[in-house]
């Protein structure tokens, strides 16, 4: 019993001195997690059932995109960026987007977990990245893979 009452104490007391504000979310495989910006200047969605873990994020950009539009994509370009789990970070050529209006606020410092991806939000901007430290960073005025 009294084993049991320090882990309790230790993992009480090592949880309140975290610095960034955690958002947990369900590990079962049906999880599907949806979030945005305050600013509803970006909306993610991530984990959708019956695909590879990842995590996407729309943005309406301000000028040209970051990277040129390949020439067999003649969906939308430029405003959906992706990162699995594993792997490099990548814009994607889509006709939908995972914006969700009643999604769940990603307040600015606070960090969401998914499978195999976080994404964390600091001002008007969400970086995302994966355990390979692959990911992107987006805002409506600047975009960056890495």
């Amino acid at each position: 019993m009294k084993k049991l009452f320090l882990f309790a104490l230790c993992t009480f007391s090592a949880s309140s001195f975290a610095l960034t504000p955690q958002i947990e979310t369900a590990s079962n495989s049906d999880s599907f997690i949806s979030f945005r910006t305050a600013n509803d200047t970006i909306y993610c969605s991530g984990d959708i059932p019956d695909l590879n873990p990842k995590v996407e994020c729309v943005t309406k950009i301000k000028g040209k995109p970051i990277l040129p539009r390949p020439k067999d994509c003649e969906l939308e370009w430029g405003e959906l960026f992706s990162v699995g789990a594993t792997g490099k970070a990548s814009l994607v050529c889509a006709s939908d987007t995972p914006a969700v209006p009643d999604s769940q606020i990603l307040k600015d410092g606070e960090t969401i977990k998914g499978k195999g991806w976080q994404c964390t939000a600091s001002g008007d901007s969400v970086t995302c990245s994966n355990q390979e430290k692959h990911g992107f960073k987006i805002s409506q005025a600047k975009q960056k893979l890495f």
